[in-house]
């Protein structure tokens, strides 16, 4: 990430297309995004190194905005446009609107230019760098993730964490008690996200991550107690069938990134591949599942 240039991306859209857009632009690489809804159209804004990628990962994101009407999501009118940007004036934006932020009863996200002092016992930090961040740890399926992590955790376990991207969830698991540890990304770039972020948590230097499509690339010694997922729904109709032989008996499949219009479907395909519904909650119109390999 040594490269000054920047380009800012900003998507015109309506309040119904701000989480599925800002989606959208963390899963291609998004060095960033910011809100503004306080404006018509509402701009969701996301920030990308100006290099011989760009015009490729422009065309992702035109082709997944154009495929959220077949989701259901009204994400009109749904333009881009890009402008230039110092690095200088992309890294102060952050500092100006990214605080420390109280995800769950437990975890705080904390940006790495913040001191944190803890406002109760058994508050525990996310130190996250955001200009460097897939996923900062303040969209809702992240904290739909953490909750259902609380829920879960009784300290000890083994996991799998797939589509790591910014490495929130491992860092949040370890503050949890999560013993091992491994994340995995298809992009490389995410996976050296991942890293630097885990390096500022010592909690989480034991984290292994690795290059993977989903666990195509994963190989383990005996099954694990969790495995979870905060990825794209149609990403996760491929993952569904492969965790089920790498999850133990009476272990647990937490999965989000799933909108309303989908989320009835990727029910259905947990329970069709063996799993038992354990939670099921919802956040805006984000959805996240609890599901139960049974121990029989």
């Amino acid at each position: 990430m040594t490269n000054n240039k920047w380009q800012a991306l900003t998507v015109a859209t309506n309040n119904d297309g701000i989480e599925p857009i800002a989606d959208i632009l963390m899963s291609t690489g998004a060095e960033g995004v910011q809100i503004v809804d306080d404006i018509s159209p509402v701009t969701v804004t996301a920030y990308f190194e100006d290099d011989a990628s760009l015009p490729n990962t422009v065309s992702r994101i035109k082709e997944q905005l154009d495929n959220l009407v077949t989701l259901g999501v009204d994400a009109s009118p749904a333009t881009i446009t890009l402008n230039d940007v110092a690095q200088s004036d992309w890294e102060n934006n952050w500092k100006q609107y990214y605080h420390a932020t109280r995800i769950t009863r437990h975890i705080t996200v904390v940006p790495s230019w913040e001191n944190f002092v803890a406002a109760q016992k058994d508050e525990y930090p996310i130190i996250m760098d955001p200009k460097l961040a897939f996923g900062t740890g303040v969209h809702e399926t992240t904290r739909l993730m953490i909750q259902a992590l609380e829920t879960v955790v009784r300290g000890g376990e083994s996991m799998i964490d797939v589509g790591t991207g910014s490495g929130v969830l491992s860092v949040a698991a370890k503050q949890l008690g999560v013993a091992g540890i491994l994340a995995t990304d298809i992009d490389e770039m995410a996976v050296n996200v991942a890293k630097e972020n885990l390096a500022l948590n010592p909690v989480a230097n034991d984290v292994t991550v690795v290059t993977s499509d989903l666990l195509e690339s994963i190989a383990i010694d005996k099954p694990v107690d969790l495995i979870v997922a905060n990825i794209l729904a149609d990403v996760i109709e491929r993952l569904i069938p492969q965790t089920w032989s790498r999850l133990k008996p009476g272990g647990y499949f937490l999965v989000s990134g799933i909108y309303d219009a989908i989320s009835v479907s990727i029910e259905q395909q947990l329970q069709q591949a063996g799993y038992k519904i354990f939670q099921h909650t919802t956040m805006s119109d984000w959805h996240a599942f609890i599901a139960k390999k049974d121990s029989k």
